[in-house]
């Protein structure tokens, strides 16, 4: 009975008040957000004379880090650098009409869509990647399908429902992406 009371005793000196909270307080808070890359120099060491791979290390926009390895297998000159660059693309400024209903403007992985209506609702589905938006209104059309070439954006789908009509945007990849509503109508950006 003894040797019970005094693990009791232990087990209430070592317990922390809330067992969520984390027993190693992070140091580092702050959160910095990485700027678009533009180039780098890589100089190799004198004994270089065949570049075997490049090795990318990256992180998805899922969080996951991953990499991705380039098979080179060619002769270099060790006296040069190697040069890797890269500009983000820049996509056309496309400008949708959709009947009465609203307008849409795509620019550099910016959406905004000009409507009075009121926004209803808004989701995210996968595979293939696209928002959903619904807009409260009576209306009555046929479904209106427009298919994008030069742009982030692959096709954007209309349809008509009751009390309601429904914008679908198809993209050609995951992303992230903050939706704002405005007077004016609703802001996606894209990361």
């Amino acid at each position: 009975m003894k040797k019970l009371l005094f693990l009791f005793i232990c087990t209430l000196l070592f317990a922390r008040i809330n067992p969520f909270e984390p027993v190693v307080k992070p140091q580092n808070t702050i959160i910095i957000s990485p700027t678009y890359f533009e180039k780098t120099k890589i100089t190799l060491p004198s004994d270089a004379r065949v570049l075997k791979k490049i090795v990318f290390v990256y992180q998805s926009v899922s969080g996951d880090v991953k990499q991705k390895e380039v098979q080179i297998n060619k002769h270099i000159d060790f006296h040069k650098p190697i040069y890797i660059s890269h500009s983000p693309q820049n996509f056309p400024m496309e400008e949708l009409h959709f009947l009465n209903l609203f307008t849409m403007y795509i620019k550099n992985k910016k959406i905004f869509i000009q409507t009075k209506d009121k926004p209803l609702r808004h989701f995210f589905l996968v595979k293939p990647f696209r928002i959903v938006l619904d807009f409260k209104k009576n209306a009555d059309f046929l479904t209106i399908k427009k298919i994008l070439k030069n742009s982030f954006v692959k096709k954007v789908i209309v349809g008509n429902h009751n009390g309601y009509y429904r914008v679908v945007i198809y993209f050609d990849a995951k992303y992230m992406y903050k939706l704002t509503k405005t007077s004016e109508g609703i802001k996606i950006e894209l990361q």
